[in-house]
């Protein structure tokens, strides 16, 4: 057995037990002893030559690298983390998405098992969307066309009838269990929207390219409800919603944001609690406060209190002649 090749067999142990290789300290390690670095580089090389994807630099730490074992995933998945990759599965698995996963048959053969086995500790009482059996080729279209940026036309189902749109396809997102694709849209009335992709029937990709709107882009990654609606310098528009919370259910509202952009202003001498949001359209909160009635009110925007109190009265009003 040469020199090199115990190094080589050395390094390879080390990556294969997790452990971060350093030029600078194999220096003064004895098989790399009176070595140079270019001689260091070599046996690497080797390894990379055979398996190119063994192992990665460490970025931000000079000469260092690791590779990606069984023991680091095993790590990684901690409770939390295994629980949302199991959903992340079921998921995928519940609406035909699973079949377009590109993974090794037996893989996928030993996660689906998992998947049955977690069944007995989990429940899933959600989905997405409807499960079709073509949803997994309408994804991989959508996706090619967003990486591509290519100009697409859907045939979508409003109500009891199919419509056609050109649109510019920007991002697939997941939001209220549900899948839409973002798009930009060249109208009149309006330059932006969302379709639920179940309610997609056809697509047709175009030849045509485009080039994202940034400020769009910006636009998607704020969305925090399917009913956003975007406008030019969208964020100049923005509306504040202030909210008095019972401190009987202010709890709820400390521990979990409702949407991302909610913010604690003030707690009360008695315990309530003054949260608000910034949204771009009033109807983005509405089920929200409807949802926690009585035990939240509208402090502001006086729109939003004055029709709030309206469809309250009105029920009331409803509930009181039956």
């Amino acid at each position: 057995m040469t020199n090199q090749t115990t190094r080589v067999l050395e390094l390879l142990k080390r990556f294969n037990n997790g452990q971060k290789v350093c030029i600078e300290v194999l220096k003064n390690d004895m098989l790399w002893e009176g070595k140079s670095e270019k001689t260091i580089r070599r046996d690497l090389d080797v390894i990379k030559e055979s398996f190119p994807e063994s192992f990665n630099l460490i970025r931000g730490e000079k000469g260092c690298y690791k590779a990606i074992t069984k023991e680091a995933f095993n790590q990684f998945l901690d409770e939390r983390n295994l629980s949302l990759l199991i959903q992340t599965f079921s998921i995928a698995q519940r609406s035909d998405l699973f079949k377009s996963l590109d993974i090794d048959p037996a893989d996928k053969s030993i996660i689906e098992s998992k998947l049955k086995e977690s069944k007995k500790i989990y429940e899933f009482k959600t989905k997405p969307f409807e499960s079709k059996k073509d949803n997994y080729e309408l994804m991989k279209k959508l996706e090619q066309a967003i990486y591509h940026q290519k100009y697409i036309t859907i045939e979508y189902i409003v109500k009891d009838r199919v419509e056609e749109y050109a649109v510019k396809p920007y991002k697939i997102v997941f939001m209220n269990e549900n899948f839409y694709l973002a798009c930009e849209v060249d109208a009149d009335d309006f330059s932006f929207s969302l379709y639920r992709i179940s309610k997609i029937k056809e697509l047709k990709e175009d030849v045509k390219t485009f080039h994202k709107n940034r400020e769009i882009e910006d636009f998607i990654k704020y969305m925090q409800t399917p009913f956003a609606r975007y406008r030019k310098g969208f964020r100049k528009h923005l509306i504040e919603v202030v909210l008095e919370v019972n401190e009987k259910k202010a709890y709820f509202f400390k521990s979990k944001h409702f949407l991302s952009s909610q913010q604690i202003l003030e707690t009360k001498e008695n315990g309530n609690i003054v949260v608000s949001y910034q949204i771009t359209q009033e109807i983005e909160i509405e089920e929200l406060i409807k949802k926690w009635i009585p035990y939240v009110k509208v402090i502001e925007p006086s729109s939003l209190k004055n029709k709030i109190e309206s469809e309250l009265r009105e029920y009331l009003g409803i509930v009181g002649r039956g």
